[in-house]
């Protein structure tokens, strides 16, 4: 009985030391970004050294050899949909992202092993390599702890920033939207019947944002207004599109009767965008 006790005993103050871990931050903490891009969205998971004093390029990172692109684990970037990048196309999948860092120029190598934490010792295999492209790289404000996020962010592309020190390359990316978007067209067209006003309106403005056919545009916000008359909100849209197709005349007589709707439900934020709106016209006429 007493030689049990004692193994219990034993047992717990083993548990209660080893369970005792001094928990203190991580020297590059762990970072992960998402972005919606057309109808996709992509992640990055990446690590964020700093730089504390050291010369980064050419020293801390060489220059002319693979980097793993932060620190820890591989930067990786996860694609939910066929995309491209650097110019070419990539699968969906996760992947990592290694850089050959040079004055001027970096070679970026999207890698399928997504599991290094070291590329040391030969672990990192060129044979894993999706494949090779090349970026410019540019001076830029001085950052102190290594940076990845998305900028110029557009209907079907984005462009993934990296930044450390006082150099920044930018990686483009695109994604499909124009064929999904006529894809659901063409299907619910099958029944227009069933096609809700909403979908006409965002037809139509995505025809009007994104350099499409504005005759097109037009007719969805023409159809979106047969079935639900005097929304000023669409009415608005229809303005905007006459005026892009140079149609100032009719744009006029649309955005009076746009504001008049707003006036009538007493939307104090579609008044305002509509007189605006009016007013830019009368520049025009």
């Amino acid at each position: 009985m007493k030689q049990s006790i004692f193994v219990i005993c034993f047992l717990l103050g083993f548990n209660l030391c080893h369970g005792q871990r001094l928990k203190t931050p991580t020297l590059s903490p762990y970072s992960k970004i998402s972005q919606q891009v057309g109808l996709t969205e992509l992640a990055l998971q990446y690590s964020r050294p700093s730089a504390k004093g050291r010369i980064v390029f050419g020293e801390l990172v060489p220059y002319n050899k693979v980097w793993r692109t932060g620190a820890n684990a591989a930067t990786r970037i996860t694609f939910k949909e066929i995309a491209k990048i650097g110019g070419k196309t990539i699968q969906p999948g996760e992947y990592a992202i290694y850089t050959i860092p040079r004055e001027g120029r970096w070679t970026i190598i999207i890698h399928a092993n997504t599991s290094l934490r070291s590329i040391a010792g030969g672990a990192y295999k060129p044979s894993n390599d999706v494949f090779r492209f090349e970026v410019s790289s540019k001076k830029n404000n001085y950052v102190e702890t290594f940076t990845c996020q998305f900028s110029e962010v557009k209907t079907n592309s984005v462009m993934l920033d990296i930044a450390w020190e006082n150099t920044l390359i930018s990686i483009p990316i695109e994604v499909e939207v124009d064929n999904k978007i006529e894809s659901q067209m063409l299907n619910f067209m099958k029944t227009p019947e069933k096609i809700p006003h909403r979908t006409y309106f965002e037809a139509a403005q995505y025809y009007s944002n994104n350099g499409k056919d504005l005759k097109d545009a037009l007719n969805f916000i023409d159809s979106a207004l047969n079935k639900i008359p005097e929304n000023f909100r669409y009415g608005l849209l229809k303005a905007k599109i006459l005026a892009k197709m140079n149609n100032y005349k009719e744009a006029l007589v649309v955005i009076e009767e746009a504001n008049n709707w707003a006036k009538n439900k007493n939307n104090a934020n579609y008044i305002e965008q509509t007189r605006l709106f009016w007013d830019s016209l009368l520049t025009k006429k």
